[in-house]
């Protein structure tokens, strides 16, 4: 087996293994959701005829208003030839980052020094929060490489020297392994947070139940924090996406704030799903995206929507998968979905894992280098296609 990086998803796994025999995939160290990722790329039937490019070069120059969207599961080069291509165009460049990483991401949070990377917290993270997130269900090796259960420099015994919470609406896979669970009514989080943070500073005093948690529970998880060196909230989409970011992301700030007061070690990470999202979040803060795309695609405003590298069908909110659904769709991306069974114009490209080549920007914003591999196919990337129809562009608009 040779060394290959999974993009199945942000953790973007250097450390795995496969290999092809025939129409065999084997894997060592990818999870379900990595091996079905790759089983699927391997089988892909790729290719750019002439006639296709040609095609959607015709499209994207006769547009009145042009969105370039997707970009998620698409490379950083293939993010730069994007912005590129949208700047050659008058286009307008958006993503799914949307709804929610890109708020998240642009909160005061992430401009307090509250960051580091994921190897940090597998060699000192000691009290480890998910909130609002169940990486069971989307990011599988997060707490077994990171997070709950590798050793560590200063967590000798990994699990065993760890102290694990979940707080979610529900009763989750990953509360399984935590030794605090709390389950709070929708919307509460910030509420919550406020009751940790007032009992931390000694402002108040748990007594019965509180949000419906029981206070047994709830003076325990406190009293975890104040017992940690080293605690790391791990916030996701219940935190983001709840209709409360700003308060629930302001929350944890400030808990985290407090943890710091008393010279303990505290911090607060996102639990983004896509494999890029942080490389288009980092084109975004250079100015090169629109912020509104999903209320101008669901109004109608657009003519032509190049969509780049996802099936945004599969998770667009109705109205505007509606919208888009009548618009003159040119897809580039690996094949399948209902993204690219619909598009008017479909130019097909091989897998970043298969190509083996580019780079994307892990959730914790470290880069990792794709490797290439045996198994690697020498088709077009997303970032030959674009750089293929920038070309075509800049000859029909000569």
């Amino acid at each position: 087996m040779e060394n290959i990086v999974c993009n199945g998803c942000s953790l973007l796994c250097d450390d795995v293994s496969a290999e092809v025999s025939g129409k065999t995939v084997n894997s060592l160290g990818l999870c379900k959701i990595g091996h079905a990722h790759l089983d699927a790329a391997i089988t892909h039937k790729t290719g750019s005829s002439e006639k296709n490019l040609e095609k959607a070069a015709d499209f994207l120059v006769g547009s009145e208003s042009l969105l370039l969207y997707g970009w998620t599961h698409a490379s950083n080069e293939a993010i730069k030839e994007g912005v590129d291509l949208a700047s050659s165009l008058n286009g307008h460049f958006a993503s799914s980052i949307d709804m929610g990483s890109l708020k998240a991401m642009s909160h005061s949070i992430h401009s307090k020094g509250l960051d580091i990377d994921l190897e940090y917290v597998r060699n000192n993270g000691e009290f480890i929060i998910y909130w609002g997130v169940d990486p069971s269900e989307s990011l599988h090796r997060h707490p077994s490489r990171f997070a709950v259960l590798p050793r560590g420099d200063k967590i000798p015994e990994g699990i065993e020297s760890r102290t694990i919470g979940v707080v979610d609406i529900r009763p989750t896979e990953t509360m399984k392994m935590a030794n605090h669970r709390l389950i709070v009514t929708p919307g509460s989080d910030a509420e919550l947070l406020d009751i940790v943070k007032s009992e931390l500073e000694g402002k108040s005093s748990i007594k019965g139940t509180v949000l419906g948690i029981p206070g047994s529970e709830l003076v325990g998880f406190v009293s975890g924090l104040q017992k940690s060196d080293c605690t790391v909230i791990f916030y996701g989409s219940g935190v983001v996406n709840s209709g409360n970011s700003d308060a629930n992301l302001t929350g944890i700030a400030n808990l985290v704030e407090v943890l710091r007061s008393t010279g303990k070690e505290a911090y607060a990470l996102p639990m983004f799903i896509q494999p890029n999202t942080m490389g288009v979040i980092n084109a975004s803060r250079e100015g090169k995206s629109e912020t509104d795309s999903l209320q101008k695609l669901a109004s109608g405003e657009y003519d032509t929507v190049l969509v780049v590298g996802e099936d945004v069908l599969a998770h667009l909110p109705g109205p505007a998968a509606k919208a888009l659904s009548k618009t003159q769709i040119v897809f580039v991306g690996p094949p399948g979905g209902l993204t690219d069974k619909i598009a008017t114009v479909s130019i097909h490209t091989v897998d970043t894992m298969i190509a083996g080549s580019g780079a994307m920007t892990r959730v914790d914003m470290n880069d990792i280098q794709f490797k290439k591999w045996k198994a690697s196919k020498d088709g077009d990337t997303i970032s030959d296609v674009l750089l293929k129809l920038k070309e075509l562009v800049h000859k029909k608009k000569a």
